[in-house]
């Protein structure tokens, strides 16, 4: 109400104002939108409360989540030790706690998809005669993918991938079970029998060694590999162009044999747990060429290498807040293909270029190729989480803010 003070009645008591109409319609619309204003106040109170609780809760709920990220992680190593100990044991424990499954398919995924174990001791555990470690040995090599490789391509996979034994008994089931799988993957190819495969898959072996080795002073030269090699396809030679090929392309370059550590060491550990490891097939820039190359996803970071199990990085890819990723529609496309792209500017990505220097990237899209469809729907599931992560705090922290925005300017006590 208003008063005024200096008017007073007979009785002393102040004078009530008269009012108009007009004036105590006005007057009744203020008392309204004050009330209103008020409740306005009290539900952005009550909404940066609700903030700050959640903002806690999420806090709380990534304490917890590291706790079990860094058990886990604990859980894993712990394992991997003993398996590059004794690999039998090895298994036994990450099994007993559920990190791999009891059947051949889940430890043979495990130890294809372990880079960072024991390449020794991978190989130890493989050649064993027990039955189910055969069974390991038949689905490890299965789940390589020989095709359209010729056969010292494939022998590079397949010997990159674990330590071969010494033991001629282990080594003789090992290249049987390469053969068959190669004549598989390759059923229209030049070797079509699997003896055929596993007689030249031995002698090339041979001439790795020969080649490369110091202590072989007696080399073989390409004929005398051509003659060694004379009707092992069911009584008939192969072709000589065929043997040229494959002396001259052990000759540049020898088998990649990995050593006993399988390359633990601090450059492993930093890829060590990453939420998606896998071959994808990179889309180049100016050129539009294509090349295959090995994929590690961890913590907002796509690494890649031009080998599984390279110590040397050739790029990354950031996944920054503002990404995207999407299967790529395009009927002209390969199959199977996915692109992470940006709406607003370059991605801040890095490669080396050909004289291995780091250089910027300068796309606003990197297109990408998945070996099946299933594989595509797991990469853009696995980005998309990675990409979620890194918005997650985020999208808490800007709806405070827009608050913080609306009654900024309102002398609030606890509002700064």
């Amino acid at each position: 109400f208003l008063f005024r003070v200096n008017m007073t009645t007979d009785a002393g008591y102040p004078e009530r104002v008269s009012r108009s109409e007009e004036e105590e319609k006005l007057l009744k619309e203020i008392r309204e939108e004050k009330e209103r204003l008020w409740f306005e106040i009290q539900e952005l109170r009550r909404q940066i409360i609700d903030v700050d609780n959640e903002l806690a809760a999420l806090d709380e709920v990534n304490d917890e989540d590291m706790r079990a990220e860094k058990e886990n992680q604990r859980v894993h190593r712990t394992g991997r030790n003993k398996f590059n100990d004794n690999p039998k044991e090895g298994i036994k424990f990450l099994q007993q706690q559920g990190k791999i499954g009891q059947s051949a398919d889940d430890v043979a995924k495990y130890l294809l998809k372990g880079e960072f174990l024991n390449k020794r001791a991978i190989g130890d555990y493989l050649g064993e005669g027990k039955e189910f470690n055969i069974d390991v040995l038949k689905k490890f090599i299965g789940l390589q993918d020989f095709t359209g490789k010729n056969i010292v391509g494939a022998l590079r996979v397949f010997l990159a991938s674990f330590h071969l034994p010494g033991e001629a008994q282990k080594i003789d089931r090992m290249m049987q079970f390469f053969a068959n799988r190669y004549v598989e993957c390759n059923p229209s190819g030049t070797l079509v029998n699997t003896d055929t495969c596993y007689i030249l898959a031995y002698s090339t072996i041979m001439l790795n060694t020969s080649l490369h080795n110091p202590s072989v002073k007696d080399k073989l030269t390409v004929e005398k590999f051509i003659s060694m090699n004379r009707g092992i396809d069911g009584g008939k030679d192969l072709p000589p162009d065929l043997l040229t090929d494959i002396y001259e392309d052990v000759k540049k370059e020898a088998f990649k044999i990995p050593g006993g550590n399988g390359g633990v060491n601090e450059f492993a550990e930093t890829f060590d747990n990453p939420e998606k490891t896998g071959w994808l097939t990179k889309e180049g820039g100016k050129y539009k060429s294509r090349h295959k190359r090995w994929f590690i996803l961890k913590e907002g970071m796509l690494y890649y290498f031009k080998q599984s199990g390279d110590e040397e990085l050739i790029g990354t890819i950031p996944l920054q807040v503002d990404l995207k990723v999407r299967p790529v529609e395009d009927p002209k496309a390969p199959p199977n293909c996915f692109e992470i792209y940006s709406e607003i500017g370059v991605i801040k990505a890095w490669k080396k270029d050909s004289d291995k220097r780091a250089v910027p990237g300068n796309h606003d899209t990197y297109r990408l190729q998945a070996p099946s469809e299933d594989e595509q729907k797991e990469w853009i599931l696995a980005i998309n989480d990675a990409i979620s992560k890194l918005n997650e705090n985020d999208s808490v922290q800007q709806r405070k803010k827009r608050i913080l925005s609306a009654v900024k300017g309102l002398d609030l006590p606890g509002m700064e």
